[in-house]
């Protein structure tokens, strides 16, 4: 399993979900002290992670 390509891709993960929850508020579809806005990036950071894991995993298997 790949370290790293576990790191790199919670990264993205959390990126793109703190994206998202900014432009949901700048949009005005959720609230700026909504518990959302703090959810959505550490859901990121985990589904980043899993997904890096399975893609580590099914890339050692070849």
């Amino acid at each position: 399993m790949n370290v790293g390509r576990i790191i790199g891709t919670a990264v993205l993960g959390f990126l793109f979900f703190l994206f998202l929850a900014v432009d949901l508020v700048l949009f005005g579809i959720v609230a700026l002290n909504s518990v959302l806005v703090t959810l959505l990036p550490v859901l990121g950071l985990i589904a980043g992670a899993v997904l890096g894991g399975i893609v580590g995993r099914r890339r050692a298997d070849v």
